[in-house]
């Protein structure tokens, strides 16, 4: 399992939710690592007042060849910080639908794990195309996620997101949106989308914990404004102000 956080000035932002959620996929993967060691490392790999991205991997850690592994194992926990200035808002980005669909089914696609190699592909593939990313869909038609990003629909006030059963990762910046939108005037749900519905979107986009909201400019041949909702920029500039202040943030 693995998990990717922003740091701003030395802070993770939204830290419990980073923890909490990474905490989630290694119980449901059936690997026993504690919350204070996941706080302990996480906090000694951020410099102080340092800008960048966290990255905490967990593994089964040494032990008997296998799948399931009979062996008692003792998980092994990495984590490594890159700096990186934060540019927030993002420029827009242009989406193309990948041929490799999305397994709603498949534990994989609903946590994130190292079993990345779709999104590789599929980014990989996207870029050769000349976007910008993937969007993934199920196979009957259900628009799930870009390669490392949940993915928002604007119908007027209304903002919409796949849900989870569409082969979607709780993002930690997905399900902070779906808290707090309320509080800068929008409705929010989650329902499925087919690419035929973004065609009546007032606009389209992303979100992860690194680049925060990312205006999407086109899927395919179909334009969109590339403007982001900017009550809901200013709600998440209000959240980098405050974890530039607090630990907790």
């Amino acid at each position: 399992m693995f998990d990717t956080s922003l740091v701003v000035d030395g802070h993770v932002v939204l830290r419990d939710r980073h923890i909490g959620r990474l905490l989630e996929a290694c119980e449901i993967f059936g690997l026993d690592v504690s919350d204070a060691s996941i706080e302990a490392l996480m906090d000694s790999a951020v410099p102080a007042g340092e800008t960048g991205a966290l990255r905490v991997t967990v593994t089964r850690g040494p032990g008997a060849r296998g799948l399931v592994g009979t062996t008692a194992t003792t998980p092994t926990v990495l984590t490594s910080f890159t700096p990186q200035a934060l540019n927030y808002p993002p420029p827009p980005v242009r989406l193309g639908v990948s041929a490799i669909h999305r397994n709603p089914t498949a534990p994989s696609a609903l946590y994130k794990t190292l079993s990345y190699g779709d999104a590789i592909m599929g980014h990989r593939r996207a870029l050769e195309a000349g976007f910008d990313d993937a969007l993934f869909v199920t196979p009957d038609g259900r628009v799930s996620c870009s390669s490392v990003a949940n993915i928002w629909a604007r119908f007027g006030s209304a903002l919409v997101t796949p849900p989870r059963g569409d082969g979607v990762v709780a993002g930690v910046m997905r399900n902070w949106i779906l808290e707090h939108a309320a509080q800068a005037g929008y409705q929010v749900s989650e329902r499925s989308l087919r690419l035929e519905d973004l065609r009546d979107a007032d606009g389209v986009f992303l979100t992860n914990s690194l680049r925060l909201l990312v205006p999407v400019r086109a899927i395919d041949d179909l334009d969109f404004a590339p403007e982001l909702p900017a009550k809901l920029v200013g709600l998440v500039g209000d959240l980098l102000t405050q974890a530039a202040r607090t630990r907790e943030a």
